[in-house]
This record gives C-alpha cells, structure tokens and sequence, in this order.
C-alpha cells in the first residue's frame, strides 16, 4: 500500500513540476511574441520556437531529476544498467546450472547423503585439557576418519575421489583452530559458563556425493549432555481401541524431538524399539474401546554417545 501511495505522490509531483515549467514558458513565450523580442539575433518567431523547445527540454529535465531523487529504480536504470544486466544474466546461470545439478541428483545413484557418516568412528574432545592437547587429538581423529573414508569409499559401488589432505597440512591446522574455537563458543551458555567438558566430533558428509566426486567432510560436534532420561516422554498420540496403530508418525516425532535435543543426525537415521513391548501394545490395544494415548518413551538415560535410541511405549486412557 505504502509503495503505491509512493508511486502516485511521485506522478502528481511530477505532474506540477511539468505543469509549472510549461506555464513559465508559455509566459516568456507570449512576452517574447508581444513585445517581438529577440535572441542571438534572430527573428522573434524563430526565439518564440527557441523559447518553446527549451521549455520541453526543461520539462524533460526536472521529471527526469525529480525521478532521480525520489526512486532508487530509477537511479539503479540510469546507471547501473549495465551491472544490473551482468547480475541478472550471472544469476540466470547460476540457476541453469543448479536446474543441471538437481536433474543429476534426481537421477544418478547416491554415493553418500550430506550429512552422513563418512566413517564409523567418533572422538569425545575434553575441554578441560590443555589447548595443544586438544588440538593433537583432533588433529589425530582427523587423520583417521581420512583414512577410514578412502579405505572405504573410493571403491565400488561408491567410487569417490580420495581426500588429499592430512591434519598436518598448514590449511587443515588452521581449519581444525578454528573448528576447536568454534566447539568451545558452542559449549558455553548465556552467561559463558561451559555447559559441558565433554564434546562428541563425529566425521560427516559436507555435501550429496555421486560417484567421481571428491570426498569431502566435515566435524559435526555435539554437547554430550544427558538429552533424555530413561523413561521420559518424548513424544505421544491418540489412538482408537480396537484397531492396530500405525505407530510410524510417533516414532517420527518422537526423533524430531530427540534431534531438538541435541542427539546427532547420523544417530537417529535409524532408531529402535522395545519390540515384545510393542506386541503386548498392540494385543492389548486390539481388546478395547475408546480413545487412548501411546507414548513414546526413551528406554534410557540418553546421550549423544549412546550412539543410538531406543523407544519405549505405555498404553493410557485417551483424553
């Protein structure tokens, strides 16, 4: 609304502005005419056209500073057109191409999904350790997940291009720095207090790689705190007695509520359950009426080094 008050308030203006140009040159014409004066020179019917084309060129010149003033599209138009072509042209690029890389994503197989575990290794960083220390047990968890990875994925059926680098390489130092800069500002709460000692590094996929691309990671850290207690609920729904339950969306949010928490991605890809608990639910549940609630619960004390979760289920009656 506030934009078409903006453009209307520009006509109108632009409008008087014209108005009161063309006035002014009406007048010096009509002087000119009446009183047969002259420029350069010249004969007063030529000044009297002189007079009258100056006064469109002036028309035309306060619009076009009246629009400069006032609209920063017409600034941009005026003077930037040709780098407003270039950006457009750039990004209209960029969009093809990323159109290209989407049609290979949708068709070609699947190396490893960004975000996933480039190798089944983890390392718990102390905070409380000396920051050489902590950088060398970095720097050694970084060399091993390399080598876990080419070991493993440069062959078939996934065939990436080996990680070239080592912990030891200046870029890889400097990286590692700043990733144990990062972990520590992560640690801390509000009042920059350390939450936790205790940090758990995972190795994870950076991007979606297909084969003959290069490897490439990243470390996920995560504060190893307790997330869940054994027996606390995480998430639950309402059932009719009688029927089996598709227990799938409960599980589901029971894992969204997890990953909330803190509990790693790679973690949760897969969650179990308590599957005799789960048969006496849904025998049970096949004898009654009504309305009930299952809730999902956390078999234990969970933490992120649990490296897995497991759910429990309680039967209740339903709101």
């Amino acid at each position: 609304m506030s934009n078409a008050l903006s453009g209307i308030a520009l006509i109108v203006a632009i409008v008087l502005v014209a108005g009161f140009v063309a006035y002014i040159g009406d007048r010096v014409g009509h002087q000119v005419g009446r009183r047969r004066l002259t420029l350069f020179g010249l004969r007063p019917k030529y000044t009297s056209t002189i007079i009258a084309v100056a006064t469109g060129m002036v028309i035309a010149l306060a619009v076009t500073l009246i629009a400069l003033l006032v609209s920063n599209e017409v600034r941009t138009a005026f003077f930037r057109l040709d780098q407003l072509t270039g950006q457009i042209n750039a990004l209209q690029a960029q969009a093809q191409s990323q159109g290209l890389e989407l049609d290979e994503t949708r068709t070609a197989a699947l190396s490893l999904p960004r975000g996933y575990m480039i190798a089944n290794i983890a390392f718990t960083l102390r905070l409380d350790a000396p920051e050489n220390d902590e950088l060398q047990q970095l720097g050694l968890f970084f060399d091993q997940a390399v080598a876990d990875a080419n070991a493993q994925y440069t062959k078939l059926p996934y065939n990436l291009r080996p990680y070239p680098k080592r912990a030891a390489d200046p870029e890889v130092q400097a990286g590692l720095r700043k990733e144990l800069e990062l972990i520590r500002n992560s640690a801390l709460d509000k009042e920059g207090k350390l939450r936790s000692n205790l940090i758990l590094v995972l190795p994870v996929a950076a991007t979606n790689l297909f084969p003959g691309d290069q490897l490439t990671f990243n470390l996920a850290h995560y504060l190893d705190i307790r997330l869940a207690r054994a027996g606390e609920a995480l998430a639950s729904q309402t059932v009719d007695g009688g029927s089996p339950p598709n227990l799938n969306p409960l599980i589901a949010n029971a894992t969204i509520e997890l990953a909330k928490r803190g509990m790693p991605r790679p973690f949760l890809l897969n969650p179990s359950v308590n599957a005799p608990q789960v048969q006496s639910l849904i025998s049970e549940l096949s004898r009654l009426r009504g309305k009930y609630r299952i809730t999902a619960k956390s078999s234990f004390d969970l933490y992120p080094h649990s490296a897995t979760a497991v759910y429990d289920f309680s039967l209740s009656p339903g709101p």
